[in-house]
């Protein structure tokens, strides 16, 4: 009995843990996304709860010939998380390719490439194409409800096979105890 009462209560500790609203430790990952056109490297950073990061510096990186990274600007996110930095032109690069870093608050870190843009004539503006790219960014980064539940029940998976194992080991041990011989008792004679 003593048993299932610290269960019960291991269960309701753990159930009004994952019940609290993990907002503000959620709002520390940060993300990024970038493209280069050809004269600028435009993007945006922002959290995982969606807000954007603003006003973070951001640097973008040159991988140089012996593949290490050589910083060449530096900039600053506006209000709305977006930012544009100058790049060299195209043929400049050669087959090199920018990386961009923006560390935020608390030392979070967020880095990835940017993707080299194509005229193409299905897009009108550079603009609709970072807007794509934004959402498909956003729709990549978001927490969704199954991925709590999912997470819930990883949690509850694990302590069922904890619980299993308890279990048997216990039942076991009953049988070794009952198995093993039991002291001469004369009054039971």
């Amino acid at each position: 009995m003593h048993n299932i009462l610290r269960f019960i209560n291991f269960f309701l500790v753990v159930v009004a843990f994952l019940s609290f609203p993990l907002k503000s430790a959620m709002a520390h990952s940060l993300h990024l996304f970038a493209q280069y056109d050809g004269n600028a490297i435009v993007g945006k950073a922002y959290y995982s709860d969606m807000t954007p990061a603003a006003q973070t510096y951001i640097r973008a990186y040159l991988q140089a010939a012996d593949e290490s990274q050589v910083e060449i600007i530096e900039g600053k996110t506006d209000t709305l998380g977006y930012f544009s930095l100058p790049a060299l032109p195209p043929s400049a690069l050669g087959n090199r390719r920018y990386t961009v870093v923006i560390e935020g608050m608390e030392g979070h870190r967020a880095t990835t490439l940017a993707y080299h843009l194509t005229a193409s004539s299905e897009v009108s503006s550079q603009g609709e194409l970072l807007l794509i790219r934004e959402e498909i960014a956003q729709l990549r980064d978001k927490i969704y409800l199954r991925d709590i539940l999912g997470g819930i029940g990883y949690i509850l998976g694990f302590f069922g096979v904890w619980a299993l194992l308890q279990k048997k080991l216990r039942q076991k041990q009953k049988r070794f105890d009952d198995k093993s011989p039991q002291p001469f008792n004369k009054d039971k004679y």
